[in-house]
This record gives structure tokens, C-alpha cells and sequence, in this order.
């Protein structure tokens, strides 16, 4: 690598680094256990959610006891299975449409790096309805806390602090 481009890139992680504090980042809720998402989901409110994974993690047991105990909780899950290995904007699309005809508050990616890539996707679509995905990739495009709309003033609240 020139020595220009190593001086450029190490500006621009000192400047992403000094930056980060002031970043609209959430701290992230850390569950040891997917048992306890449905009770996650309770406290927020959320009443339907969108769960995104792949055809092959649907069929498995751990998935299939998710959506069990989710639905026993009384919250609607709709499942896009249909992830692909680096999912194309067509997945995304695809699953954005089953969001918003189920009327969803939330996602949940269900496995490794395609179906949260497709997830985060979804997401940014949904935060940003008129803009297509080409317009939403690079670096701090997607700003918006998305899921703080669908929240209750008082949940709103509560995620401010």
C-alpha cells in the first residue's frame, strides 16, 4: 500500500474514532438466550414481528421453537425465508413487502451474516420508504432510529435515555 493512501486511511479512523462518543448509537440489550427475546419483545410492546432468515435455519428446531414461543407470547411473527447468500435487493424488497403487509414493529435476523445483512436492509427501507437501496449504501447513510416510530411516546422515551 502507498504510503498516501495508509496517511488517508489512518485520518479517517482517527476522525471515525474521535467522532464515535457523539454517534446516535443505542446500546445494544444482550440476551444469553433466545428464550428470552419474546419477553424482550413484550416489554417493548411490539405485538408483530418479521423474522428473516434462510430455507435451510427455518426447518431447524431452534427456529421453529423461537416462533412457538414468540406466538405464545400473543405476538404475530411473519417469516421471510427466502435469504440468499449475499442477499440481492430482491430479498430485501421481498421482505419489506411482507413488513408492511403484516403490519410488523420489528425485525429479527435469525442466523449469520446473510440474514442480518437482508435484516439491516429491511430496515433501512423501512426508515427511509422513497429513497431505493442503491441510494441507502456507503457510510452513515441510514441515521434514522427506524424502530423509534412505531414505539409508544413513553417506549420513545425510555430509548432517548
Amino acid at each position: 500500500m502507498n504510503i498516501a493512501k495508509k496517511v488517508y486511511c489512518r485520518i479517517f479512523q482517527g476522525a471515525f474514532h474521535l467522532a464515535l462518543p457523539v454517534m446516535p448509537y443505542r446500546e445494544p440489550v444482550c440476551l444469553d438466550s433466545l428464550a428470552k427475546l419474546p419477553n424482550l419483545m413484550t416489554e417493548k410492546g411490539i405485538k408483530s414481528v418479521l423474522l428473516v432468515t434462510d430455507e435451510f435455519l427455518s426447518s431447524t428446531d431452534g427456529f421453529k421453537t423461537l416462533e412457538k414461543s414468540l406466538k405464545e407470547k400473543g405476538i404475530n411473527c411473519a417469516v421471510y425465508s427466502k435469504t440468499c447468500p449475499n442477499p440481492i435487493v430482491h430479498n430485501v424488497e421481498d421482505a419489506r413487502e411482507i413488513y408492511v403487509k403484516e403490519k410488523c414493529e420489528a425485525l429479527i435476523a435469525y442466523g449469520g451474516g446473510s440474514p442480518m445483512d437482508c435484516a439491516k436492509g429491511v430496515g433501512a427501507r423501512i426508515a427511509y420508504p422513497n429513497k431505493p437501496m442503491s441510494k441507502l449504501k456507503g457510510l452513515l447513510k441510514v441515521l434514522k432510529k427506524y424502530l423509534s416510530s412505531l414505539l409508544s411516546p413513553q417506549q420513545q422515551e425510555q430509548e432517548a435515555r
